[in-house]
């Protein structure tokens, strides 16, 4: 018989029986789910990530959390993850969170909002986030309240969606696809449309290096895994721009 005194993500917790690492996935859950929604590549991410696990952590449940904003399994997870990083696995761990935040090219004003939030529980203060952010980015964190900030990460992609005009359209979809695939590893990379080989080489090494799976070792499997799909992503945009640059 359930206790009825236990929460869904409490009972969760229990089943999972690696209370740090289901908080962790909560945690990135909720980053994923900031812009309103979760994604089928957000939640393959977070599948590949629970199945990392030794433990084993069941996904749907916890993305339905964050769907429902369920705001106590949040608080619950955040205090957790607080509880167990401190200093250098603070650090660690914000890189990871803005690693997920910025999956997509581009920094929403809500995932800023929650970024400010955990390094504030983290006890890292704002001086320390921004250089976390610039060493991860390549560029600070923009301010929450400028709207525009999210208009902007979005306008690189915009930028290079425009095809040939007088191209037909097998050739401007193909063009189409190409400039948005081209846009998006940029962003991955931190770069601007155009960046020169070398730029885009030296994006890579930094980027490589920053979340390199081995360095996420003592924050648990998850945390590995969180970082080797961002590694992933950073290796295939490089090799995208490499070929077609």
């Amino acid at each position: 018989m359930v206790n009825q005194n236990f929460s869904e993500f409490e009972l969760i917790v229990i089943r999972s029986q690696n209370e740090l690492g289901t908080a962790v996935l909560l945690v990135l859950a909720w980053i994923a789910a900031s812009d309103g929604s979760i994604d089928e590549s957000e939640a393959k991410q977070l599948s590949e990530i629970s199945v990392a696990s030794k433990h084993g952590h069941e996904v749907e449940p916890l993305l339905r959390l964050v769907k429902n904003h369920d705001i106590k399994a949040i608080q619950l997870a955040c205090e957790i993850v607080a509880s167990h990083f401190r200093g250098e696995k603070a650090r660690l761990f914000l890189e990871m969170a803005i690693g997920m935040s910025i999956a997509d090219g581009y920094l929403l004003p809500t995932e800023n909002h929650i970024l400010r939030f955990l390094a504030d529980l983290l006890a890292v203060d704002s001086i320390g986030l921004n250089s976390i952010f610039e060493e991860v980015t390549g560029r600070g964190i923009p301010d929450p309240s400028d709207i525009s900030s999210s208009r902007y990460w979005k306008s690189r992609e915009q930028a290079r969606a425009k095809s040939n005009q007088q191209s037909g359209r097998e050739e401007k979809a193909k063009s189409r696809t190409h400039s948005g695939k081209s846009a998006q590893a940029h962003a991955v990379l931190g770069l601007e449309p155009g960046a020169s080989k070398e730029e885009i080489r030296k994006a890579f090494r930094r980027l490589a290096q920053v979340h390199h799976p081995d360095r996420f070792s003592s924050l648990g499997e998850e945390s590995v895994a969180a970082a080797t799909t961002t590694f992933q992503r950073i290796n295939e945009a490089y090799e995208y721009l490499v070929k077609h640059a």
